[in-house]
Order: structure tokens, then sequence, then C-alpha cells
């Protein structure tokens, strides 16, 4: 079979290997697709901080089960899956709370150890996530989706709340799309790309609002009145951004920051301190909210249809990450097919 290294900055080579044995207890997966995420571009460039070369990339992923272990219940060959790419110890303190997103010996498959840009993996069905009745391509944006609905439940109950999306790409459209599922009031999505905007608002997003003509404070003001915006969320990872996001916040709100900064920022600490504003760092998901991302999907609750920007064959992965980098604006999201 053949997988995908990504060995250095922009050096991926294609690799045969033999398709791997499963153990009694494994699945064997045939890989469909898999998404290329911001951070598999951030890794591509050399700009991801806590990543290892060399890696099999790919998070994002579509599978069907080609076989079975002797010991394995729960799953049968051919039926459609994703997969929770996290590998965590069990035994930190945050698993055994449950916090298994920010384990402290945390690895992630295709950043810190092989993932799955390549024709079969073996897996342990622990990870997976059964997508039946699902599109199998559409079925890689669960892992993105999942990131959304963890975002927003860091946020807590909702009922009544407005809610601010800052970045309206794949994960911040989700985020908003999450917001809404989860029972916000209000949900704003802001970006300076009005196709994106377009997009979000195609989704069933209400206020989609271009920060290159109004400001994010004068926005929240001018929709969202006196109570303006109880959680605003970062999702676009800039300066500018949170400097922004830090300007527009009430007092007694909640700013949560989902996206990855690709460097520090200063912040004015006496705001948050004098104003009340809780900063909440949010990393991936939780099982649950795995869950959560097919329910929501099935049920038509979140859309996705018209999200795949295009789908390219395995043997032209260069050439989807160079389309990326030339094309930042169009693009909401790129899907490779592993069996073309």
């Amino acid at each position: 079979m053949k997988k995908f290294v990504l060995s250095a900055p922009y050096t991926l080579e294609a690799e045969d290997v033999p398709i791997p044995e499963i153990t009694d207890d494994q699945v064997l997966l045939r890989i469909g697709y898999f998404g290329i995420c911001g951070s598999d571009i951030q890794m591509y460039h050399g700009l991801h901080k806590y990543m290892t070369y060399p890696v099999v990339i790919g998070h994002e992923v579509s599978a069907v089960i080609e076989k079975t272990g002797k010991n394995v219940s729960g799953y049968t060959p051919g039926e459609l899956v994703t997969v929770e790419p996290q590998v965590f110890c069990g035994e930190c303190w945050p698993c055994k709370i449950g916090r298994f997103n920010v384990c402290q010996h945390l690895r992630v498959m295709g950043v810190h150890q092989d993932g799955f840009a390549c024709e079969y993996f073996a897996i342990d069905p622990c990870y997976l996530h059964s997508c039946k009745g699902l599109d199998s391509k559409l079925a890689t944006l669960i892992e993105p989706l999942a990131v959304g609905i963890g975002s927003v439940k860091r946020a807590g109950d909702l009922a009544g709340q407005n809610v601010v999306i800052v970045g309206a790409g794949t994960i911040g459209n989700l985020t908003a799309q999450s917001a809404q599922a989860l029972g916000a009031t209000r949900v704003m999505v802001t970006d300076i790309n009005q196709k994106k905007l377009d997009y979000a608002k195609e989704c069933g997003i209400e206020y989609c609002v271009n920060t290159s003509d109004i400001s994010l404070s004068d926005a929240i003001d001018k929709y969202f009145g006196l109570q303006r915006a109880d959680v605003i969320i970062d999702c676009a990872a800039t300066r500018g951004s949170f400097a922004s996001i830090l300007e527009a916040a009430r007092p007694s709100s909640k700013i949560i920051v989902t996206g990855n900064f690709k460097a520090p920022v200063e912040i004015e600490m006496p705001v948050l301190q004098r104003q009340e504003i809780s900063l909440i760092g949010h990393m991936m998901y939780v099982r649950e909210d795995f869950a959560d991302a097919i329910r929501f999907v099935a049920s038509g609750d979140i859309r996705l249809a018209g999200f795949i920007t295009s789908v390219y064959p395995a043997d032209r992965l260069k050439e989807a990450f160079a389309f990326i980098d030339e094309n930042p604006d169009d693009v909401m999201k790129i899907v490779i097919s592993m069996q073309e």
C-alpha cells in the first residue's frame, strides 16, 4: 500500500509499505478520504510548534472497516466510520476527570504519530465512531465539527446567550453552526472574507458581518444591543483578531480561544481583571462531542453540503497543498481520496 510521509517542511513523499496486520483486538480500516486541516498546513510549512517529523499526516478521516479481529464486537466489515485521533494515557489527572483532550501525555494521530494519509490503517476500535447513513466524503468533516462543538461547550449553558465567532473558515463556520445547534439565542460570525461569510449565511447563520466595513465592537453593538456578546470565540487566531475581541468584550463575558496561534500575543491583563472577563482555552474535543457531531449532521441541524471545495486523488497531494497556498480565500475544505 501507499502512505504519504511529511519528513520536513514542504517535503512530502509517497512510500510503498505492506498492508498492516491486525491483532485479535484491532480492526483494519480501508481509508476512503481525509481532509486537509489548518494544522496540516502549519505542519507542511514548518510552523506547527508541537508536531513531530517524520509523520504520516491526516487526522480528519472517513474510512470503511475492511476486517475485524476475532475479539472485536460492535463493528462489521463494510461499515463507514470516522476516527477520534487522540491517544491519551488515561492516568494523568486531566484523564481521570474526563478531559482526555488535554492529557498531559497527549499524542494525536497525524501530528505526533502516523495518521491516515495511507490506504490501510490498523487501529483499536475504541477510537472509532460509526457514521452509518452519512456521506463518505462529508464524514471527514465530523472531526472539525467536533472541534466546534467542544469549543462552544466550553462556554457552558447557552440559553439566552449571544455568541460571536471571529473567523468564518472551516472551524469558525462549524463553531457558529454548533452554537446554534446547542441553543444560543443569537449567533454572529465575522470575517474579512465575503465569500466565506456568504457561505456562512447559506448555512443558516443569521448575522454574518464583514469587519472590513464595521469594527467588531460596533457590529456587536448594532446587532446585539445592550446585552452585547456573552461569549466571543476566537477562531481566527491572529494578534489583530484577539485585540479586537478584547476591545469588544463586555464586562462579565467569556472569550474562548479555539484557533491555533502561530506567535505569542500580548494581553492587557487589567482589562480582564477589572471587567471580570473570563479567558478560556479550548483544545479539540471529548468523545461526546464526536457523538453530538454525528447526531447533528444526521438530523440536519448542521449543514455540510457545499463545504468541500475540491477532492484530489492522493497522488496529487502536493498539488492540493499548493492550491490551498495559492487560493486561501477560496478554500473551505480540500479532501484527499486514498482509493483513486
